[in-house]
């Protein structure tokens, strides 16, 4: 084989190579800032696969997988957030010449999002009339609130609730299944904001997602979701 063939040969090898290298690095990137839009975070890496990786200039990945942290939804930051995106394809005109992500069509997703112990303090700060300074602990077994509460402006007493998060067709939710005044248990209080708190709307979770599972670990609150069909 004449010498000039062995070197053209080599030459394309090693751009070969090198684009197995280089193009899923700079798509990454690209991906990464098009999905600040989508997790609503300004902190979000990604990470993007496919064989050959030429084969991601038309828009095909085989999988995606993201990391952000506070990243937002609605009105609640998620302390971290992942995805995994199977059989992904992009309008790779708008990706690269906008920054944008605009999914023609998705496999399957997997989301994984946190809420941290003062994250859920400042919401309940935030949302819940009356109520400020409040304090959560998240263990395995229980979510606590502890707070002051304000009486039209008259009164303050201590406020402890305590519940579980949950999820119906339409929000997840903090649910009250213990409420204190001043450290002394108290009855019924149906009808008040805080016997049933809305964290996110179903509709406002990225990638049209639905939550499957909800665990409450030290000091989170972890949710599992994904598109698969119930």
């Amino acid at each position: 084989m004449p010498k000039r063939l062995i070197y053209l040969v080599v030459f394309i090898l090693a751009l070969a190579v090198a684009a197995e290298v280089a193009v899923p690095a700079v798509i990454s990137g690209i991906v990464a800032q098009g999905m600040v839009s989508q997790t609503g975070s300004d902190n979000v890496s990604a990470k993007v696969h496919k064989r050959p990786a030429l084969s991601m200039l038309g828009g095909s990945f085989d999988q995606i997988a993201l990391s952000a942290t506070n990243a937002r939804a609605g009105k609640i930051t998620f302390s971290e957030f992942t995805a995994t995106l199977a059989d992904v394809q992009l309008d790779m005109n708008t990706l690269l010449s906008k920054r944008l992500v605009v999914m023609k069509s998705v496999g399957q997703v997997d989301v994984t999002a946190t809420i941290a112990e003062a994250e859920l303090a400042r919401y309940i700060n935030q949302s819940v009339k009356g109520m400020k300074n409040a304090v959560v602990t998240i263990t395995p077994d229980k979510i606590q609130a502890t707070s002051a509460l304000s009486f039209g402006g008259f009164a303050t007493v201590a406020v402890t609730i305590e519940g579980k998060v949950v999820v119906d067709s339409q929000k997840i939710k903090f649910v009250t299944e213990r409420f204190m005044l001043n450290n002394s248990p108290v009855g019924s209080i149906g009808g008040a904001a805080i016997t049933e708190i809305p964290l996110v709307e179903n509709n406002k979770l990225p990638f049209n997602v639905a939550v499957r599972d909800i665990v409450t670990e030290k000091g989170k609150i972890v949710i599992h979701a994904d598109n698969r069909p119930k």
